[in-house]
């Protein structure tokens, strides 16, 4: 890692500790990205996703999902 990047990840830490903080007591995920970014998510949302992937692989696709479908490719024929 260069001299640069190293320096801006260090003021990234103290400039986001207190946001990244009330992130960790909400029970989100805060990831660090180079150059001081942050992502932050909740850690159910994987499996949430793959609860919906395999209920439109089934077909069983809710008016939500249908809305964003193409009525043409059924989901899980693409």
């Amino acid at each position: 890692m260069n001299p640069l990047q190293t320096l801006v990840e260090a003021f990234a830490d103290r400039f986001h500790a207190s946001s990244d903080a009330r992130a960790h007591a909400q029970g989100l995920v805060v990831q660090r990205l180079p150059w001081g970014g942050r992502r932050i998510g909740h850690p159910m949302v994987g499996q949430y996703a793959a609860a919906r992937r395999e209920r439109l692989l089934r077909g069983d696709a809710d008016v939500v999902d249908r809305m964003f479908l193409d009525a043409r490719h059924p989901a899980g024929r693409r």
